[in-house]
């Protein structure tokens, strides 16, 4: 996939054949961005066009309205995984600035989709907006359509009948209050945060439970306090784990919160490795516990359960 990180990289020789572009913000590329992802690939191979996903690095709120903006799902690196996975062509990745924000909007269809990405049709989420303050809507790009030499799509919001439509505001509520199995529903596949293996207090080893601790800056938003049953994957592979987030109630009641794993059935040296954390369901919330072998004899049960879960996971 070609990454571009700036609208100024932009080649309209690369593009000469014609493209789809989708625009949007693909915070965590949920199942309403896949849905827009599917679609546009589907356009794309059909026609023989260029594919082109057209996103931002940072929230437009960011910059915007900096009190309101809410955490990302995901990092940046993992959005471009995300959607490089998908099978796009192009990534354009830009970052939401002051210059950016003051092109206005027909000024970016005119110049940046057509004049540059030589856009035969473009594909956009219901409540997407563009362009200087936000101007810049499907209405306007189905005027500008016929003028310029291109379609415009909009793609209905994913959901069910029973459900209201999958959003990023609704998956962000759903992790930071520890339900992963909703927000996995949403996202079509488990809640991931990733970061080097540190060294621990190492006491996890001590009690007969080794953990990978993950440090440093913390990828994805980490959910709520509590034992998850999960996964890892390092270099590639990945491994049932039982996940704990938060403090230590029982022996660092005020320590740093931290994401740890008890990667099931493993043995190595992780330090200094990568890794990355999927979340499948929460088990319980950060208890203190009266003795060390009251809290061990929890641990045995976070670990069966962990396997009970992920065994169920796999069959449904």
């Amino acid at each position: 996939m070609q990454l571009f990180t700036s609208i100024d990289e932009l080649d309209p020789a690369g593009f000469a054949t014609g493209s789809v572009v989708a625009v949007g913000k693909f915070d965590g590329v949920h199942r309403g961005h896949q849905a827009i992802i599917s679609s546009l690939l589907r356009k794309a191979r059909a026609e023989g066009l260029h594919s082109v996903v057209f996103t931002f690095a940072n929230n437009p709120l960011s910059l915007l309205r900096p009190e309101i903006c809410p955490q990302p799902l995901a990092s940046r690196s993992q959005r471009l995984e995300l959607v490089e996975h998908s099978g796009v062509d192009t990534c354009v990745m830009v970052q939401f600035d002051e210059a950016f924000a003051s092109i206005p909007a027909t000024e970016f269809v005119e110049l940046v989709l057509v004049g540059q990405l030589n856009v035969r049709h473009v594909l956009l989420g219901e409540d997407f907006h563009f362009g200087h303050r936000g101007l810049g809507d499907a209405a306007l790009l189905r005027e500008l359509g016929p003028k310029l030499g291109f379609t415009v799509e909009v793609v209905a919001s994913v959901g069910d009948d029973e459900d209201e439509a999958v959003s990023s505001t609704m998956i962000r509520d759903a992790v930071l209050s520890g339900d992963l199995v909703t927000a996995r529903a949403m996202l079509g596949r488990c809640h991931a945060v990733r970061g080097e293996v540190v060294h621990g207090d190492a006491r996890g080893r001590e009690l007969g439970f080794p953990t990978a601790n993950l440090g440093g800056d913390v990828e994805g938003l980490v959910p709520a306090h509590g034992v998850y049953a999960g996964s890892v994957v390092i270099d590639g592979v990945e491994h049932d784990a039982a996940i704990s987030v938060g403090v230590n109630l029982t022996f660092e009641p005020e320590g740093e919160p931290r994401v740890e794993a008890y990667v099931l059935d493993f043995a190595g040296d992780l330090y200094g490795t990568q890794m990355e954390v999927r979340f499948a369901k929460r088990i319980r919330e950060m208890l203190p516990f009266s003795s060390v072998e009251a809290l061990i004899e929890r641990m045995h049960e976070d670990v069966a359960e962990t396997r009970a879960i992920l065994a169920a996971v796999r069959e449904a």
